[in-house]
């Protein structure tokens, strides 16, 4: 049951309504004795969450890698961040716009996935010319799988690939480019890092066209989700049942 640590991400002294919603229904959904932990920048004015979340600590890091994308990308992408949480076998990153329908982390641990996260449905390609693969060696890599929003990562595979590709991981900081890319692009030229194809990320997380992926998947609803309200709300109301009529008036 504590194998997995649940981070979530928070770099501001409130969240909006939206996303306190979003965190509380996704707590709810946990099971009784999971570990969680906020993770934030130093000197953040936590005061809120310890109020309307009690019992969750808030574990602190370096204020510049909340301060941008690439800062926050910076972290997750650094070998140190993973060793932060290594009495865990897996972490769930669940940022405040990601929510939760269900608690199915036991069976997706059980499987042998290193990382998981929503499917970008139209794929993602680029010509990887460094490292082992540079020169003649140049390989171009499609992916389809690797959405961080809500993304579980087994940490010591994570640090692993990491080691794997160290001049991957300088080109996506120098370029500015979302950790999440990382492990998508590079995981599945790894040598020991397991991916899940689209259709069976589908049923762990679900971001854009939700709809198709819903549909393909027989009407089996994923295990939750990120951006929820961005880019297809209704489809999130309709699973969330009698809370997505409650929160439907938060919605821009």
């Amino acid at each position: 049951m504590r194998t997995v640590a649940v981070v979530v991400p928070i770099y501001q002294a409130q969240l909006s309504a939206l996303e306190h919603f979003s965190l509380t229904h996704s707590l709810a959904q946990l099971q009784p004795g999971r570990t969680v932990v906020f993770i934030g920048p130093e000197g953040l004015d936590f005061s809120a969450y310890a109020a309307d979340f009690p019992g969750i600590p808030l574990l602190t890091f370096d204020p510049s890698s909340f301060q941008s994308v690439q800062g926050y990308s910076r972290l997750l992408m650094s070998k140190a961040f993973y060793q932060r949480f290594d009495e865990h076998e897996f972490m769930l990153i669940l940022q405040t716009d990601a929510i939760l329908l269900r608690d199915e982390l036991g069976a997706w641990c059980a499987r042998p996935y290193d990382y998981v996260g929503a499917p970008w449905p139209d794929g993602l390609e680029i010509l990887v010319n460094l490292g082992k693969f540079q020169g003649t060696l140049g390989k171009k890599i499609r992916t389809h799988v690797g959405n961080g929003g809500l993304s579980l990562r087994r940490i010591r595979k994570c640090i692993a690939l990491l080691d794997e590709f160290p001049e991957a991981v300088d080109f996506f900081d120098r370029t500015g480019s979302s950790e999440d890319l990382f492990f998508g692009f590079m995981g599945p030229v790894s040598l020991d890092f397991v991916m899940p194809n689209e259709f069976t990320a589908a049923t762990f997380s679900l971001e854009l066209k939700p709809e198709y992926y819903h549909a393909v998947n027989q009407q089996r609803p994923p295990m939750g989700g990120h951006a929820w309200w961005k880019y297809n709300p209704a489809f999130w109301l309709d699973l969330l049942g009698p809370d997505g009529d409650a929160v439907r008036p938060l919605l821009p």
